[in-house]
């Protein structure tokens, strides 16, 4: 499916392990049932294949988990102090690192459904990823899956928005440029990288950001920790501020787009997945736990100041360049990954408008020249300029959220906290205890697995997440409650700054956009 190919692309771009996991041998035995907790991959003729490995999987999930997000965390926690933030770090790590066993566990189940389906056709295991969309469309129906696709590219389209406001106000103050100068820069050049270059040039170009970014983080917090007053710093500020931090929080802290990658890597093997995401996930924590302490002792109990500016405007010169390449590789990372994650998802749908507008040509002039202009490119074009589908995949995705960003230049933490507090938690927060609640009340009620109508409904299943009913509801209002907590701060802004007459316009505005305060 496309979101595979776009997962698999997300993992050669966020990890040097090549992943190459191919095998045409039959699967060992006729069920999966004694395979409850093992490696689905074990059994097969190792000619050719590649297992995976834990300390990879760790790679992978630290490397994409620091990103853009690190940049809004201190500006969102400043106002609730050190220890509390750190709680709520703590606290909603807890809950991601549920949501994301939930996912494998899901995704695991699926992958015994698809290859005990291919061993009853006399085919292996499938070294092909099993998307979050094709999860949802095996859970929860069509439905599902077309509230997760739609999700996922209202998502990306909105963190683009955030990636690129937040790149030109660095580029901006090291440059001198004007914001919008700035953003149309940054996003026509890495953009046309990334359309130009393909896979290839982002894999060498996100590798080497990542590891600069990971360099830079590590100088950034043991140099901040010894310029910083702990004495002074803002240790318990107000516990009342708390919640809303957490959108942020949940923003930095998400990795669970690689889930399935990591299943798929460790050939479903659930001992290794489960310790995978397990350190993968609490190294991050740790560095977010140190760089949010260290980082609001630096603005000393400056409510919504940015300690980056603040090292940059008291120490200067070569500081100033630092925190800039910090801060624009954090946001090239992520930036990276969302392209091609959603270029990957909306080129074949591009193909379809393409043939469709062959198939309608004759009946409109204009139809008929955009169509015959594509295929002179096509024929024309040198062989390493990108498809026309391609062009137009990353012309239609980054057009509308520069556009946005230049218009609206400080929307990086208002969008950032809009897509944490509900796309994240609908996606991340929301979706994993549905998916694992419809898997496991369908498997109760089919019991053991049939030999000759596979399907993981009919398969014991095992679960990564004990608590039964009760864990996953728990899961499930604990993400809604974080939506609906914004929703209500979203309200009750909107009632007070606006017109009593236009009410429900600013609480739309407010709650769809998040520039309230930026139009203000």
């Amino acid at each position: 499916t496309t979101t595979t190919r776009m997962l698999r692309r997300i993992t050669t771009i966020s990890t040097a392990t090549t992943m190459t996991t191919t095998t045409s041998a039959k699967l060992p035995y006729e069920t999966f049932d004694s395979w409850e907790d093992g490696d689905l991959g074990a059994g097969f003729e190792e000619e050719d294949q590649h297992v995976g490995t834990v300390a990879g999987v760790v790679a992978l999930i630290v490397g994409s988990t620091v990103g853009a997000g690190v940049l809004a965390l201190p500006t969102a926690t400043a106002a609730a102090g050190i220890l509390p933030s750190s709680g709520a770090l703590l606290g909603i790590w807890t809950l991601l690192l549920c949501d994301a066993l939930l996912l494998a566990e899901v995704n695991v189940a699926i992958m015994r459904e698809r290859d005990e389906d291919r061993l009853y056709h006399g085919r292996g295991h499938s070294p092909v990823v099993i998307s979050l969309s094709d999860m949802a469309a095996a859970t929860l129906g069509e439905e599902g899956k077309l509230f997760t696709s739609s999700l996922y590219t209202f998502m990306s389209l909105t963190v683009l928005i955030a990636y690129i406001s937040k790149a030109s106000d660095i580029l901006s103050s090291a440059t001198g440029l004007d914001v919008s100068t700035a953003a149309a820069i940054f996003t026509v050049g890495l953009g046309g990288t990334l359309c130009v270059g393909g896979s290839k040039v982002a894999d060498k170009l996100n590798q080497a950001l990542t590891y600069g970014l990971l360099a830079m983080f590590l100088l950034l917090v043991l140099s901040g920790a010894f310029y910083a007053d702990w004495d002074s710093a803002s240790w318990i500020g107000s516990v009342d501020a708390v919640p809303s931090t957490i959108p942020i929080i949940f923003l930095t802290l998400v990795f669970h787009d690689l889930v399935p990658v990591v299943c798929t890597y460790l050939n479903g093997d659930l001992k290794k997945v489960r310790r995978g995401i397990l350190i993968g996930s609490t190294i991050p924590l740790g560095m977010f736990l140190a760089w949010n302490a260290v980082a609001l002792a630096l603005v000393d109990g400056k409510i919504g100041a940015d300690p980056l500016k603040i090292i940059s405007e008291e120490v200067g010169g070569a500081a100033t360049v630092l925190l800039s390449a910090f801060g624009l590789s954090a946001i090239g990372t992520s930036f990276i990954g969302t392209s091609l994650g959603l270029s990957e998802y909306l080129m074949p749908k591009i193909d379809d408008v393409i043939q469709n507008m062959d198939e309608s040509k004759e009946k409109s002039p204009l139809v008929r020249k955009l169509y015959e202009a594509m295929d002179v490119y096509e024929g024309k074009k040198a062989s390493f300029l990108p498809s026309t589908k391609r062009v137009v995949a990353f012309t239609s995705m980054l057009a509308v959220p520069l556009f946005v960003a230049q218009t609206f230049p400080d929307i990086f933490l208002p969008v950032s906290t809009f897509v944490g507090a509900y796309g994240m938690t609908l996606m991340y927060g929301v979706m994993p205890p549905l998916m694992a609640w419809k898997m496991r009340e369908q498997s109760d009620l089919h019991g053991v697995c049939e030999t000759k109508q596979p399907s993981f409904w009919h398969c014991k299943i095992t679960e990564l997440l004990p608590g039964g009913q009760l864990v996953l509801s728990a899961l499930s209002a604990s993400a809604i409650a974080i939506a609906a907590s914004k929703i209500h701060d979203d309200f009750t802004h909107a009632i007070g700054t606006a017109d009593l007459n236009n009410v429900p316009v600013a609480v739309g505005l407010q709650t769809v956009t998040e520039v309230a305060n930026v139009l203000n």
